[in-house]
């Protein structure tokens, strides 16, 4: 019989909350304010990723540029747009798990609340963009996740949206990483260990 798990680790933006086609709204605006093509190949590298790394370490036409300044665009923009709603199945899943939780994202704890309001106090642990010197696809932002929670990476379950995510919790040792289609295919997340169509499949797995 496999072990019991021991914590359920969550990802933010289009996972709890459906707001992956808003960041590639914002992105679209920006890139059109700055005169540059709206390459959905360029968006899809964002997601579920911090957007200084990828503006410091992606070719695109923002290279050369400043990337504080860039990314101080990008917030201004956030701000032109309605906020994103939670996903199906997401206040459910995290009110009713008995596991501790951990919420690893590469937004701001600003955002989180705006997100997820009274929901981010569910919430044992919170790894933020802050908390971390290397964002996802790295391991470290699942690695503190765990440490902070006293548990063995390979006991936990870990809800992704993203392959920037899947890589960073599967390169941390996390036990069980489920993929949620919507932002991507189910063929884009198969380097997951599972692949669901909606939060509502999780609960099942814990």
């Amino acid at each position: 019989m496999p072990e019991p798990h021991a914590a359920l680790l969550l990802d933010l933006d289009g996972t709890l909350v459906d707001s992956e086609s808003f960041h590639r709204d914002v992105y679209r605006s920006w890139f059109s304010a700055r005169g540059w093509p709206v390459r959905e190949d360029l968006l899809a590298g964002f997601a579920g990723r911090r957007a200084d790394d990828v503006l410091a370490t992606e070719p695109g036409p923002w290279a050369g540029e400043d990337v504080a300044a860039m990314t101080a665009e990008l917030l201004a923009h956030v701000g032109t747009l309605p906020r994103p709603a939670l996903a199906a199945g997401a206040a459910e899943l995290v009110t009713t798990t008995r596991l501790p939780l951990g919420l690893v994202t590469s937004a701001t704890i600003d955002w989180a609340r705006t997100c997820l309001g009274g929901l981010l106090d569910r919430f044992d642990v919170v790894i933020t963009r802050d908390e971390v010197d290397n964002g996802k696809p790295h391991p470290e932002p699942y690695a503190l996740a765990t440490r902070s929670l006293g548990v063995p990476p390979a006991a936990c379950v870990a809800v992704e949206d993203a392959p920037a995510g899947i890589a960073s919790a599967i390169a941390a040792g996390i036990g069980l990483v489920v993929a949620v289609t919507g932002t991507f295919t189910a063929s884009e997340l198969a380097t997951a260990h599972r692949v669901v169509a909606g939060l509502d499949e999780v609960a099942p797995l814990l």
